[in-house]
């Protein structure tokens, strides 16, 4: 009897895992479908580059950051932002991850708004600071845009996503 329950939950389990991988390729795939201009033009500019350049100079007047297009630009850096660096597959990963995790309709849309929120955020702070990088410390951008900066992106994903999961199941056990 217990082979049988334990067959039922290894399916359940790679059911799971391949729905999982299927919205995660199904988003990478529409991301690639979605034109360079209307990345450059519309969506960086107004959703990433204009507000990172309005923080930057919240934070640092004396920079004078201004948007052009997908570049933040002063007289001490361009940084400009391409596909691949808005953040989306980690947002991807916790789309996928929280639309297949076993929870209810609210939990799920409230673990959306909160985990693209959070993604969205990161990745604003993440470019800031690469702005600041590659003004004053232009060695180090490769490092930090290749290797830490995506790293912790990943990690606060999975966090985030840990702890969504864990407040999305039910209750064993009730207090004692």
């Amino acid at each position: 009897m217990s082979n049988n329950t334990n067959f039922t939950g290894k399916s359940r389990e790679w059911l799971t895992f391949t729905l999982f991988v299927g919205c995660y390729v199904l988003f990478d795939y529409a991301y690639f479908k979605i034109p360079v201009d209307l990345f450059s033009n519309v969506i960086y500019y107004h959703g990433v580059v204009t507000v990172c350049a309005d923080v930057l100079n919240w934070l640092a007047p004396l920079e004078h950051v201004f948007a052009k297009q997908n570049h933040l630009l002063s007289a001490k850096a361009n940084l400009e932002i391409v596909r691949g660096c808005d953040g989306a597959g980690v947002l991807f990963l916790v789309v996928s991850a929280v639309l297949v995790f076993p929870s209810g309709l609210k939990r799920k849309v409230l673990g959306l708004l909160l985990g693209t929120g959070l993604i969205y955020g990161l990745n604003l702070l993440r470019i800031c600071v690469l702005y600041f990088v590659i003004a004053y410390q232009p060695s180090w951008f490769q490092l930090i845009h290749t290797y830490v900066a995506p790293t912790l992106m990943v990690i606060f994903g999975c966090f985030y996503f840990a702890w969504w999961a864990f407040g999305s199941t039910n209750r064993l056990h009730e207090p004692a």
